[in-house]
């Protein structure tokens, strides 16, 4: 069976702020691959903030040894600039008011500056020592929160290791845009206008890991609410097969999924695939929240989407899977994709109140979040 890639949506999408990114949670960041002749030797930094949050991390560049770094965070709703060891300057004004400011820093030569919505605070100063340690950054540079290899360095620092929850946008170095981070891990679209809870996957291999040992069993129980804004993309998939020239062998495996407006379970106990569908009648792209629920008992499968429901009864298994396996939703890595799965696009829309084996899933709280997702909210 050929995969299907559409990445093309015949859904209204929401409206996205250019050049912008929603970060928040333990892991949202991004990361900028730079050549270190531009680091060196006196960088210049800008964006745009727009937050609520009193607390939280905003960029932050090592130095070779992790002596010296390059930070800019949010305490107690001030921006602040952290160079050095321990030296930093900022604003008493407070930014955390949902609107947006405007941020510059920069080193030059002995001095290092921040200058926020046009208002520059009092220039702060370099020993010859200091500038020394600064002259050898270490690439990638972060925006939001800081990869765990550094959790350490900032801890000693008494820098916050977590993104700031806001949205950011323009990041310029040196006056060029940054326009395509070296790495995303869930750092969503920021919307304009209402939000509501839930998470958002764009697409482009945007996709959360919410376990990595989980145990599919006999028994499995999935439900969630989904507002799609494509008609095809992976929902939720668990479990392995293994290969032959004709196909999937064998395995154990769920995976669950929509074709062209149509929702698919598809299974496998180790004794060959079996799937299941419902075509609604009506588009889920019509701007709604639809139920979706996916019950496996042994070799039965059951599907419903809102009203509408069917099941189907797959080979019998003598044997019960104990194999543990990662969870992924709204999409899978690529270097996963020789799974063969018959939709190897991403999920684009929104997810809301998922519970699997009765269990509420926080996605903002997980580890394990890759590409354009945004994990706080959805649009309105």
């Amino acid at each position: 069976m050929q995969a299907i890639n559409e990445s093309l949506s015949a859904c209204r999408l929401p409206t996205m702020i250019q050049n912008a990114y929603r970060l928040g949670g333990p892991v949202s960041s991004l990361s900028y691959s730079l050549p270190l002749q531009v680091l060196q030797p006196r960088p210049h930094f800008s964006l745009d903030i727009r937050t609520r949050a009193g607390e939280g991390l905003l960029f932050f560049a090592a130095t070779r040894g992790g002596r010296s770094h390059l930070a800019l965070y949010i305490s107690k709703g001030r921006i602040r600039l952290s160079v050095g060891k321990q030296k930093e300057i900022f604003n008493r004004e407070k930014y955390n008011d949902g609107k947006w400011h405007s941020v510059i820093f920069s080193l030059e030569k002995k001095k290092f500056r921040l200058v926020v919505d046009g208002i520059r605070a009092q220039d702060g100063q370099l020993t010859t020592a200091e500038l020394n340690s600064m002259q050898q950054f270490v690439s990638p540079v972060h925006l939001g929160s800081a990869p765990e290899s550094l959790h350490k360095e900032l801890k000693l620092k008494a820098l916050p290791r977590q993104s700031v929850s806001g949205c950011i946008r323009n990041f310029k170095m040196n006056g060029a845009p940054m326009s395509n981070p070296t790495s995303n891990h869930g750092a969503g679209p920021c919307f304009e206008g209402q939000t509501q809870r839930g998470v958002y996957f764009s697409g482009n291999g945007a996709h959360v890991v919410i376990n990595d040992s989980f145990v599919v069993g006999s028994g499995f129980e999935l439900l969630f609410n989904i507002r799609p804004r494509n008609q095809t993309g992976l929902l939720l998939h668990v479990g392995a097969s293994s290969m032959n020239q004709y196909g999937p062998a064998e395995g154990h495996y769920l995976t669950v999924y929509m074709l062209r407006g149509e929702v698919v379970a598809q299974a496998n106990n180790g004794k060959g695939e079996f799937m299941v569908s419902v075509k609604p009648k009506a588009s889920l792209c019509d701007g709604m929240f639809h139920k979706i629920s996916v019950i496996k008992r042994k070799n039965v499968v059951q599907l419903h989407v809102d009203t509408m429901d069917n099941y189907k009864i797959g080979p019998p298994s003598s044997t019960t899977t104990l194999t543990k396996d990662s969870v992924y939703v709204g999409g899978i890595p690529q270097m996963s994709m020789q799974q063969t799965l018959p939709v190897t696009s991403s999920f684009v829309g929104c997810i809301q109140d998922m519970r699997i084996n009765g269990e509420s899933i926080s996605f903002d709280r997980l580890s394990g979040a890759f590409g354009p997702v945004n994990l706080k909210e959805c649009p309105g």
